[in-house]
């Protein structure tokens, strides 16, 4: 079975790192993947790197272009040497609207079989402006990197962080106001709690320390196991978002048995769950006047407060979500299980000739892909 797959492959962004797992899960499942980049920053996995000295050779069975919604469009020839050719994607508010490309959306994603979005508010957006299937199937991340680690959960500090690309839509200034909120509140009861936020855009000024307690801006570029043992003394991360397609770093985070606080909204609603989670309430407002029905969601404050004074004060009961969310994360969000995942859908979306050819090719092809084997 041959893949051809298009977009970024990047460490360092959400479309790059999914490509990257996408195509070592492919090849993992048995299939023949080529790679068609648009942009490629190291470092790369050898055995995804080694893909970029493969002459493209069509015709392809499948061909899957995983980007940003301005960026997806099929071409002619793309679509002539591809048997069937998807889409995938998400967006984060309720409309395209606000999209900078939205007014040629149409016209580029006509030519695709089917698309693929992340989440029900992506589906939502898109399906004015595309009208064939659009199956909803997230993307995956690797457990395999991020093992549980046991945290002491009653040592006299307790590490609340932030990770990723920390700009206004992560919502990095609301946890510091509920930080500073309950450090005021709570003077000596919540003395021991820490803010770590560890991010590489502006905007987070290393200064803040001197004016919030006990909070900590990181901005050095760590490697994955600088980044793990980061992860593994903190307690509970910090996801008040105003939309996410997946949400990487909470993947991660609670892959090592941390526990989260995240906006139930869009992506991340997907996969929150209150036995293994703490789901944030939110307001949806339309942040721009000029786009009235794009609403994203402004999560809320004091909900937030009382959920990490909480999770700050039952450490057994996050110490207990954080290991059903390990299991529970890594069972339903490996690659390996999206991958198997995609095929069903394709086979259950797309009309029979195509879907169920696809769907015995890959069965045909498929290795032994038991994920707990190899998370051991």
């Amino acid at each position: 079975m041959k893949i051809l797959l298009s977009g970024p492959f990047s460490p360092f962004s959400g479309y790059g790192n999914d490509l990257i797992g996408l195509a070592r899960a492919l090849m993992r499942w048995g299939a023949d993947v080529y790679l068609q980049p648009n942009a490629v920053q190291p470092p790369l996995p050898q055995d995804v790197a080694m893909l970029l000295t493969k002459e493209l050779e069509a015709p392809f069975d499948l061909f899957i272009q995983h980007v940003d919604p301005g960026a997806l469009e099929i071409t002619e020839s793309e679509r002539r040497s591809s048997t069937v050719a998807i889409g995938w994607s998400m967006w984060e508010w309720s409309d395209l609207s606000a999209h900078p490309d939205v007014k040629t959306f149409r016209e580029r994603v006509e030519d695709f079989d089917a698309i693929v979005v992340y989440d029900q508010i992506t589906r939502d957006g898109f399906a004015e402006h595309y009208d064939g299937p659009l199956p909803i199937l997230q993307g995956g991340f690797q457990p395999e990197e991020w093992p549980e680690v046991e945290r002491d959960w009653h040592e006299e500090r307790f590490g609340f962080c932030m990770v990723g690309q920390l700009h206004a839509r992560k919502g990095p200034f609301i946890a510091i106001q509920a930080f500073n909120e309950l450090k005021h509140e709570y003077p000596e009861e919540f003395a021991p709690a820490e803010l770590h936020l560890k991010t590489h855009v502006p905007g987070l000024h290393s200064a803040m320390e001197k004016s919030y307690d006990k909070l900590r801006v990181h901005y050095e570029n760590w490697n994955k196991e600088t980044l793990y043992n980061f992860y593994a003394a903190q307690h509970c991360l910090l996801a008040p978002s105003k939309g996410e397609g997946k949400n990487m770093p909470a993947l991660e985070f609670q892959s090592t048995g941390g526990v989260v606080i995240a906006t139930n909204w869009a992506g991340m609603a997907t996969w929150l769950d209150p036995s293994f989670s703490y789901p944030l309430d939110y307001k949806l407002v339309a942040e721009d006047q000029k786009f009235p029905t794009s609403y994203c969601a402004a999560a809320d404050v004091e909900d937030l407060k009382r959920l990490m004074l909480h999770v700050f004060r039952n450490r057994n009961e996050a110490k207990e979500k954080g290991k059903l969310a390990s299991a529970m994360i890594t069972a339903t969000k490996n690659w390996d299980k999206v991958v198997e995942d995609l095929f069903l859908r394709l086979k259950n979306t797309l009309p029979p000739a195509a879907g169920s050819l696809l769907w015995s090719q890959a069965q045909q092809c498929r290795k032994d892909t038991s994920y707990g084997s190899r998370r051991d």
